[in-house]
């Protein structure tokens, strides 16, 4: 056991005073005042465990939760392991790293019911009761650890001033609280103020201060570490060095501050960071200049990003330039120190004397004060131990707090977390002997017992010495307070007061009673200047002063932004007779456009308060908060409001994929069209097929209904429709079918009914060769009602055949029993004969005669090649004991009857048999006969495909109707496959105007079923390549996407760019349209899967058997194996054993199918992913924009309900065009800005002139650009013109393209609209000139992208905003594609709304690039990838480990072919390249493996 787990056990060990302060907790509010390591935590597991059963069931059933609220990131992670392993409950951590800030609720919601104990940073607790996401009345205890921070405008006190409120209005409902500390007091004060501290500490936490009645006991258990004071010598005389620099900081500091016109905020932030500098000289000396303005000149990045004045944030970047000149001449200097201990301060030489007098087993550590000290004095321990034997055993490290401001980078906050975490765990193994830390370390954390603690800097208070000393946990331990020689009085008087502070305590915190109502409710009062905003009530979700900054600071946040742009406020202040008021303007992209004023107050800080409580009180007004007082969510439903009546949602189970997702996959009935289906009454009609051949002839086999004197037909109820279609086969000739319509059934009596329904099950029993244990027939029951019957030539149903079949058991082949039948030969059976053999393995194959051998008979010489056989009638004597009676019969020649039944997939035709294989010749006597001839069973075997294309063609013409959106009539055309590429040719015929054509064409008003069908139909259940909606999809995807963004756009313009998005994006998300699709019943009619008559296609009246198919899915097996139940099942309990069997032996034939499919009836229901769904949508979408228009399209929206709420319509409603200017009264300003941008010659670059400049002024406004109060910044536009882009190049490329697959198409047009591809034709067209904006380092983005595009124009990927930290490494930047579709949309609205006017410009701008082909621009190599060696977990991809360098790795592992590495400028660029090592790789081993001879085939058998 090391020592972590050793300290950790022995806190666990009861103590009677554990117990004695654990009762009293238990019986009222109380503050635990015990010192470091007396067991605080064990008391607060006690308390936890007691109350434990409070916080068992759901919250939303009523139970409550336990939190615990901690002051630092590591003691959530420190306590929450020590809550987990010695109590049962689920315990839950929060701290910002995890980006907590931007969960959403239906996260929270997740969260706190999943965890019964919340471990929780005091700020998370708080917003999470403030927008009552966990309001005080849900928590049974809430424990404070640190509770003396409880003072000012602390989150802890914010809490509990929450809890002052609850306890006023429902105090039944108030949790118990527990407070913990070490020291009550938490500044410097004299003894006589000790109690008023602690009565303050009282009321705020309306809690008793509380210690044991047993000092001593508790003192063998907490540190009590040797105290000394280190004294060292004043610094007298500055090195000339040191005054150089000064010197130069001072110059520094009085040129900006004289320079500029500045304020005393940024007069005092500059002040700041040279005093830093100046600091560290002095402190630590010499050696430590550079890297002190190194760090300022790091960390002033941070600063800036953060500064809310425009103004104050170029000074610092002045001041950062000024900075790096000091600092390049300082490095020079650093470079000739040789030794950094002969420039050290004597202060840093105290402490070596320190080390020296330390074993190589001490641990210790050293507290400093600042940041910046921690990390230096590290580098300056580092070095000296690195250069100096007698100290090479100081191993040191350091700790500082994390960044916890709002807005800062979660990844750096993750990062610098995972640093901390790292540092104390190598203190703890041993690895690092002195940790250098900041107050972080103080307070509560877990670190390994220490056996010296320097305080390098004196401590700032009472708190500061009571818990840093502590951290002296080892026995011996000494506590080191280091102090300059004339401060040591200071210092000493400082402790005598600390001493007194602590004796103080022991007597004064027993007995106490909890503070009155009066006294906590007067507490709060004192500082409660400002009424907190509380819309819903006073124990709802509120937004208080204190709160109210942070929630300005976040909702600017989420603010859509580039690199170039940081969303901050503008803040002015206007003092008058002493009071200031503070206004507060949002970002411009913001939809509040005015400036928001608070009221007047003597006190800055509550005027700034008060402001941003109004702004955040005007953003609710607006809807710009969430009914929780919080920035609405990208993919909150609230987003939709007023836009969507989407159906209720059913939760999504714990493991399942997010609904709308590829992944979550459900199943559904499938659809049955109405005139064959038997859930309604109506009349019989009777329903002739006409089969004939189309195409090649000369096959074996040709079926043609008009030749035969039979035919096949059926009956079902009225209303079918139907047009000629094609069946095709591999070895036979094709067919074309047509479907006639004979007439009503008038006299169908229960007789002959009786008997087409005995024909109809016979022949289905042989034809898809069913289970009859399995399946039964039963038309009452099964969901079809329709029957095949056979006619005569004058297309009357054939009274004969049905009777002569109903004499039939079963028509299925049946192995000869003895030899006892008539042997005597009857020509006429034979002809067009089905047969089948009545010997050998038992078998359902039948043969059909296609030769009768007059010449030959079972005497005559067998085959060469059988040798061994003198006759046909030795062979059946000798192989299978079977004697022929009549030696002078013919031989018959016949052919295999194909067992595969799907006739709808367009193949290839397989080779002919050779010349020389003998079809398999038969001895009539040993043949049995299917009383149908093979002529009409050839079309009988055509049924099940008829069948599955009437139902699907018939699901399309009745969706059609439904929708109203086109006529109903059916035009008798044949389907064709290629029909889209053939409306595109008669569209354009040679012309290369793609764009305009297609938007000029004639709209039709008739969509033809089978046209509809193609969007329905999935790409796994593609009857041909060309056929599947994937083409379409595209094509609905673009209008899609184009017309919800112009609608939201036009209806209101006080979304941002950012809400725009969302909006649409929850509008129009998968898991929408999937919601909408099932809502209108579209998922039953989608073909999802090939048809497969015996595995997953309907058979008319036939059903699984109740009882088979209720054990079956009880037993949950795949539905790839329903079909395969042995017939040899008699009953259900032989059915589990049967079908384990089944699934093993499966498993170990196929040891790489990882995953079989899920549970459902195969002939009833289909499984379809979610996304498949909303991607079938889509495609009807296309269907009906390229058949029949715009407005059908929008219509078959307006009918499936998107952007429909109460009736009100999105698409539907009037559009009208506004002007951009956003104030009229600086609308004197427009022409200004129009000449200042040179934007007449922008307009003669595009080739458009507005008619309304603040279109064109607007669209070059960049977020950067404050100046213009005109109009918005371009973001909105840009989201339209994106929109039109989209869309139009989306239809150039579906009409110009026709022979692209859907992927090649989707890559061209991500091609065409990529910020790359703008980006290089905005340069081109030198459209950048035109850019207004206000950060220099957008200027420099643009000049190193134009350098770029000048040195290497088809040069290797760029970096965009997306690949790097800094802005510096930018090599395109957004803001020059985002400009172009910003200009696409300013001039698709000047223009009146006219595409073909926002084409044009499309076509100047973009230019030649609009000719490129697929073959000339670089397609993505992962996806490739993914589409050539598919399959989950066949090809993984992991990042590289960071080893400090500039390149980027990642690894890619494909199954069965190896694995491959590359580096890159980032990650994106990296994991692109090792895609294309991998598909090189790939290729390369399959040309390798086609080169390879080819083995001789073996030698056929007879």
């Amino acid at each position: 056991m090391d020592a972590s787990k050793e300290e950790a056990s022995a806190d666990f060990c009861p103590r009677s005073y554990q117990l004695e302060l654990f009762n009293c907790a238990l019986k009222k509010n109380s503050i635990l005042v015990l010192g470091t390591g007396s067991g605080k935590t064990f008391i607060s597991i006690l308390l936890i465990k007691e109350l434990g059963h409070q916080i068992r069931e759901s919250l939303k059933g009523g139970s409550k939760r336990t939190v615990f609220v901690v002051n630092t990131v590591p003691l959530v992670h420190q306590q929450a392991a020590a809550i987990q392993q010695h109590t049962p409950f689920e315990v839950g951590k929060y701290e910002g790293s995890m980006g907590v800030d931007y969960w959403t609720d239906e996260h929270w919601q997740n969260e706190l019911e999943k965890h019964e104990v919340l471990v929780v940073v005091a700020q998370i607790f708080l917003d999470l009761i403030l927008h009552a996401k966990l309001p005080l009345s849900s928590v049974n205890l809430l424990i404070m650890d640190e509770c003396h921070h409880a003072t000012g405008s602390h989150p802890m006190r914010e809490i509990m001033r929450a809890y002052e409120n609850l306890k006023q209005h429902s105090p039944e409902k108030l949790p118990r609280i527990m407070g913990l500390t070490a020291c009550v007091v938490h500044r410097k004060c004299k003894r006589r103020e000790v109690l008023k501290y602690m009565e303050s500490l009282e009321a705020a936490m309306d809690c008793a201060l509380v210690t044991s009645v047993d000092p001593e006991t508790v003192l063998k258990y907490t540190t009590g570490p040797k105290e000394k004071v280190i004294c060292f010598y004043t610094e007298s005389i500055t090195s000339d060095y040191q005054e150089t620099v000064k010197a130069q900081l001072a110059g520094l500091e009085c040129d900006i501050i004289t320079d500029c016109f500045i304020n005393y905020k940024a007069r005092k932030q500059i002040k700041k960071k040279v005093k830093n500098i100046e600091h560290i000289m002095s402190d630590l000396g010499d050696w430590c200049v550079a890297r002190a303005i190194k760090y300022e000149i790091e960390h002033l990045d941070e600063t800036e990003g953060m500064e809310e004045d425009p103004k104050i944030r170029e000074i610092l970047k002045l001041l950062k330039e000024r900075l790096r000149e000091v600092y390049v001449a300082c490095e020079l200097k650093e470079k000739g120190m040789a030794n950094p201990v002969e420039h050290i301060t004597f202060k840093v030489k105290r402490l070596l004397e320190i080390f020296s007098k330390c074993n190589k087993e001490v641990f210790g550590l050293i507290f400093v004060e600042r940041r910046n000290t921690a990390k230096i004095l590290y580098d300056l321990l580092l070095e000296i131990a690195k250069q100096n034997p007698e100290f090479s055993f100081v191993k040191p490290s350091y700790v500082v707090g994390c960044n916890s401001r709002p807005g800062i980078d979660i990844r750096l906050a993750e990062l610098e977390l995972r640093k901390q975490k790292e540092t104390l765990e190598n203190f703890r193994k041993g690895e690092t002997n002195f940790l250098i830390s900041t107050s972080v370390l103080e307070e509560g954390v877990d670190i390994r017992k220490c056996n010296v603690v320097v305080r390098f800097d004196m401590p700032q208070n009472y708190r500061a010495y009571v818990q840093s000393r502590g951290r002296a946990r080892a026995k011996p331990s000494v506590y080191l307070l280091m102090v300059e020689e004339a401060k040591v009085s200071e210092m000493l008087e400082c402790i005598g007061v600390y001493r007194e502070i602590e004796d103080s305590l022991q007597y004064l915190c027993h007995g106490r009673n909890l503070p009155t109502a009066q006294t906590t409710r007067k507490h709060f009062a004192e500082d409660e200047y400002i009424k907190p905003y509380e819309p819903y009530g006073p124990v709802g979700p509120k937004i208080t002063s204190n709160s109210a900054i942070q929630l300005v600071n976040l909702y600017c946040g989420k603010l859509p932004s580039d690199k170039f742009t940081d969303n901050l406020p503008e803040v002015v202040e206007e003092v008058k007779e002493g009071m200031t008021t503070v206004g507060i303007r949002l970002p411009i992209m913001a939809p509040l456009k005015d400036m928001i004023y608070g009221s007047g107050w003597a006190n800055k800080d509550l005027a700034k308060k008060s402001a941003a409580l109004q702004l955040c009180i005007k953003l609710h007004e607006m809807g710009e908060l969430d009914s929780n007082l919080r920035p609405k969510e990208s993919n909150d439903d609230s987003l939709v409001e007023g836009l969507v009546d989407l159906p209720p949602e059913e939760p999504v189970p714990e493991g399942t994929s997010e609904s709308g997702t590829r992944k979550r996959r459900r199943v559904h009935a499938k659809d049955l069209c109405y005139p064959f289906s038997n859930e309604h009454g109506g009349s019989y009609c009777l329903y002739s097929i006409d089969i004939k051949p189309f195409g090649q002839s000369g096959e074996s086999v040709t079926i043609d209904s008009s030749t035969c004197i039979s035919k096949i037909g059926f009956i079902c109820k009225e209303g079918l429709v139907s047009s000629p279609f094609p069946l095709f086969f591999s070895k036979w000739g094709d067919v074309m079918v047509n479907v006639r319509e004979v007439g009503p059934l008038t006299d169908l009596d229960t007789s002959l009914f009786d008997k087409i329904k005995k024909f109809h099950r016979l022949v289905f029993e042989n034809l898809i060769e069913l289970n009859e244990n399995l399946m039964s027939f039963d038309p009452e029951k099964s969901k079809w009602d329709v029957f095949i019957v056979p006619l005569d030539f004058s297309e009357i149903i054939d009274l004969n055949m049905l009777n002569e079949i109903y004499s039939f058991d079963s028509i299925k082949p049946v192995m000869l029993k003895s030899h006892n039948q008539n042997t005597k030969f009857v020509r006429s059976k034979f002809e067009d004969a089905l047969i089948y053999p009545q010997y050998g393995i038992p078998s359902n194959q039948m043969y059909y005669v296609s030769h009768i051998f007059d010449e030959l008979n079972p005497c005559n010489t067998f085959p060469e090649g059988k040798k061994g056989y003198e006759s046909y009638e030795r062979y059946f004597l000798e192989r299978y004991g079977l004697e022929i009676k009549d030696k002078n019969q013919p031989l018959l020649e016949a052919k295999h009857i194909p067992k595969e039944l799907n006739y709808l997939k367009k193949i290839p035709k397989k080779a002919k048999e050779k010349k020389g294989n003998l079809v398999p010749r038969f001895v009539p006597e040993f043949c049995g006969l299917i009383p149908i001839k093979a002529s009409l069973w050839w079309q009988i075997m055509c049924m099940p495909s008829i069948f599955h294309r009437l139902n699907s063609f018939n699901l399309m013409h009745e969706f059609i109707v439904k929708t109203k959106i086109t006529s109903p009539a059916i035009k008798n055309e044949v389907l064709d496959f290629s029909w889209t590429k053939k409306f595109i040719y008669e569209l354009l015929g040679s012309s290369e105007n793609t764009v305009p054509i297609f938007l000029d064409r004639k709209k039709q008003e008739y969509i033809h079923p089978f046209s509809m069908l193609h969007a329905f139909t999935l790409k796994e259940a593609s009857e041909d390549k060309e056929f599947n909606l994937e083409r379409l999809e595209l094509l609905g995807d673009s209008f899609l996407k184009f017309v919800t963004g112009e609608a939201l756009f036009l209806r209101d313009e006080s979304y941002h760019e950012g809400r725009l998005s969302q909006s649409r994006g929850k509008l129009v998300c998968n898991k929408t349209l999937f919601r909408l699709a099932c809502q209108k019943g579209l998922e039953g009619k989608i073909a999802a899967k090939v048809l497969n008559p015996k595995k997953n296609g309907s058979i008319p009246g036939f059903r699984i058997k109740p009882e088979f198919e209720e054990s079956l899915r009880s037993l949950e097996v795949p539905h790839d194996f329903w079909h395969q139940v042995p017939n040899t099942v008699k009953d259900v309990g032989d059915l589990k054993e049967a079908v384990f069997a089944l699934m093993s032996d499966d498993a170990s034939k196929d040891e790489k199918a990882e995953k079989k499919g899920s549970c459902y009836n195969p002939w009833t229901e289909h499984e379809v992913s979610d996304k498949s769904i909303a991607d079938c949508v889509e495609a009807i979408i296309g269907a009906y924009l390229l058949v029949c228009g715009n407005e059908a399209a929008a219509a078959f929206l307006h009918w499936l309900g998107v952007g429909v709420f109460r009736d009100n319509s999105l698409l539907m409603e009037p559009k009208t065009v506004r002007t951009a200017r956003v104030r009229k009264e600086c609308a004197q300003d427009l022409t200004i800005f129009y000449k200042k941008a040179v934007l007449d010659r922008l307009e003669k670059k595009i080739g458009y002139t507005f008619r309304d400049r603040s279109f064109i002024v607007q669209a070059v406004t960049h977020s950067s650009y404050v100046n213009n109060q005109v109009t918005d910044c371009y973001q909105r536009l840009e989201f339209l013109g994106d929109a039109v882009l989209d869309y139009l190049v989306t239809c150039h490329i579906f009409c110009r393209f026709t022979d692209y697959s859907p992927g090649q198409l989707s890559d061209l047009r991500s091609y065409f609209v990529k910020n790359d591809t703008l980006g290089r034709a905005a340069a081109k067209g030198k459209l950048h000139q035109h850019l207004l904006h206000l950060n220099p380092k957008l200027e420099a983005s643009i000049d190193k992208f134009l350098s770029i595009l000048h040195q290497d124009p088809l040069g290797e990927e760029l970096n965009t905003e997306d690949d790097v930290q800094d802005c510096e490494d930018v090599e395109i930047p957004k803001a020059l594609g985002d400009m172009v579709e910003a200009i696409i949309g300013a001039v698709y609205l000047d223009s009146n709304r006219s595409l073909k006017v926002a084409w044009q410009v499309i076509e100047r701008i973009l230019g030649d690039l609009l000719n490129t082909s697929i073959q000339t621009i670089q397609l993505n190599p992962i996806r490739q990838l993914l589409e050539e060696v598919p399959g989950e977990k066949q090809v993984e991809f992991v990042k590289g480990e960071d080893d400090g360098s500039e390149k980027s790795t990642y690894v890619v592992k494909v199954k069965g072919f190896g694995t491959f590495t590359a580096s890159g400028k980032n990650y994106r660029v990296a994991k692109k390249k090792v895609a294309a090592i991998a598909l090189k790789e790939i290729h390369n081993q399959q040309a390798a493996i086609s080169q390879l001879p080819q083995l001789p085939n073996p030698p056929s058998s007879f």
